[in-house]
């Protein structure tokens, strides 16, 4: 039996309806011990503002991840590089020997979305932060692992762009990233195919920017496991969009379904493999309403999944969430951000059973929190082989973000980050299938390089797959977005590993 087992179905269903007019019910559990506790020391953990969305990556190539923070209401956005030893040093406009010029943390406005994305393919971390403003949207290019420039030129960062959250993917699978830009006010989103990794063209023929928006969040990821992403765009009142990618630029809008049909104050979107059959379903957060997930068919189709808790719990102004292992155990559990202030103002986390089935963790300083929540975002930051949430807080304009350390201990993980030579070099859009036995049976585990989370966040670019205990590591399989697999055998558990594509893995710094 997993790890699951330590915690007690108590069996009580308490009615609840905040602002709504029916009736739902959750499971209350208890746990042993609670998975995460917070930060007290630090600027990260000790920095108020009115945030937004956050980042994590490993802007300068050391071995562990960094975190960029987006603040609106004219406040600078924030940059903490990790000292490597459990601690973070807050970067500020005087560069000095810290490797990053002052361009890169003294601009702010109404920052909401943040990527690390490798625009130029060049191998390290690229920035692009987009806002709900007319002051433009900020693109700095990573020089060398060692500094930032302000990119000024090009299409990206037009002050004709109001825009929330921004979604890079290789659309048309040819070894470069290209981007979907999210509308937040009225009329089209925006499409651009990257050229040269300097240069974008506007792409105005597809449907992705013909449909009016009042866009919230994007989510991409590939839902027929053809090796092409799909789209997904969250919606404020109006219906949320998705779709369909058939190659070559050319798209499928889906028309019917509760998928595109059920209007509400949607602000959060992810795709995550919840119940470990091998492909993408989605999930959507509301702000006005229960959230819903969608079960995939295999094809790309998606159903509402009614009987869950994640969809009959009030989800209190769901915004940014984000999914992974939290609890070591081999299935993917699911962290949700709530962004509206009352006195009971909780962030949920949910644990998953191994069958696709949530409860509820009630354990611990996520329950005393009472924050009012936008973006959240997961690393394993002090490399201890576990995943760790950092969430942005807006309330108050002033209100301390929360950065959660997970302590549970004794279960067996693996990590894998991925550079792609044929396929863009983060290897976004490859899949990754561990095959792992207990010695009398086999189970497969899938995770996906799309690292956007939520709202206006991302993950780290390190796979992390929990391996609960008493199973042994058989294979392990990556599909590259260029098509080309490799497969891998022979390697232990509870370390971090690298895999170049056409190459032997290798054990990370």
């Amino acid at each position: 039996m997993n790890s699951i087992a330590k915690y007690l179905l108590i069996g009580v269903w308490l009615t609840v309806c905040v602002g709504c007019a029916e009736e739902e019910q959750k499971t209350t559990t208890q746990a042993d011990q609670p998975i995460f506790e917070s930060m007290k020391s630090g600027r990260i953990a000790t920095d108020g503002g009115l945030s937004r969305g956050v980042a994590w990556g490993d802007y300068d190539a050391d071995g562990d991840p960094d975190l960029y923070v987006a603040n609106s209401n004219a406040q600078w956005n924030a940059l903490y590089r990790n000292n490597g030893d459990g601690t973070f040093k807050k970067m500020t406009s005087d560069a000095g020997n810290d490797r990053v010029y002052s361009e890169v943390v003294k601009h702010g406005g109404n920052s909401q979305g943040v990527n690390w994305v490798d625009i130029d393919n060049d191998g390290d971390l690229d920035l692009y932060v987009v806002s709900r403003g007319k002051e433009g949207n900020f693109l700095f290019e990573n020089i060398d692992n060692l500094g930032f420039k302000r990119v000024l030129d090009g299409p990206l960062t037009s002050d004709q762009i109001a825009a929330s959250m921004a979604c890079w993917a290789d659309i048309e699978g040819d070894g470069d990233l290209d981007v979907l830009i999210v509308a937040s006010g009225s009329g089209a989103n925006w499409v651009f195919k990257n050229i040269d990794g300097r240069n974008f063209e506007q792409v105005t023929d597809v449907e992705m920017a013909k449909s009016d928006s009042s866009g919230r969040a994007c989510a991409c990821g590939d839902a027929n496991n053809d090796g092409l992403p799909e789209f997904y765009i969250a919606n404020a009142r109006k219906p949320n969009l998705y779709y369909k990618n058939l190659g070559n630029w050319k798209f499928e809008k889906v028309m019917k379904g509760h998928v595109v049909e059920d209007i509400g104050y949607s602000y959060g979107v992810s795709w995550a493999d919840y119940d470990g059959d091998g492909d993408l379903d989605l999930f959507l957060a509301n702000f006005d309403k229960q959230n819903f997930l969608y079960n995939n068919d295999g094809t790309g189709n998606l159903m509402p999944v009614r009987e869950s808790i994640l969809t009959q719990e009030q989800g209190g102004a769901s915004k940014g969430h984000t999914w992974g292992d939290y609890d070591n155990d081999t299935d993917i559990d699911l962290f949700i951000a709530n962004g509206t202030y009352r006195p009971d103002m909780q962030n949920f986390l949910y644990l998953n059973e191994g069958n696709g089935k949530f409860i509820r963790n009630y354990e611990g300083e996520i329950k005393k929190h009472a924050d009012t929540s936008a973006g959240a975002a997961h690393a394993d930051f002090d490399r201890d082989g576990d995943l760790d949430i950092f969430v942005a807080n807006w309330g108050s304009n002033d209100q301390v973000n929360r950065f959660y350390v997970n302590t549970s201990t004794g279960q067996n993980w693996v990590s894998l980050r991925l550079q792609g030579t044929d396929s863009n070099r983060f290897g976004i859009g490859a899949k990754v299938t561990l095959e792992i036995s207990d010695g009398t049976s086999s189970k497969k585990l899938y995770r996906w390089m799309y690292p956007v989370t939520g709202y206006g966040s991302q993950d780290d670019y390190e796979l992390h797959f929990g391996l609960g205990t008493g199973y042994d590591i058989k294979t392990l399989s990556i599909k590259w977005p260029s098509g080309h697999e490799d497969v891998h055998r022979d390697f232990a558990f509870n370390k971090h590993y690298r895999a170049k594509e056409r190459a032997d893995i290798s054990v990370a710094n």
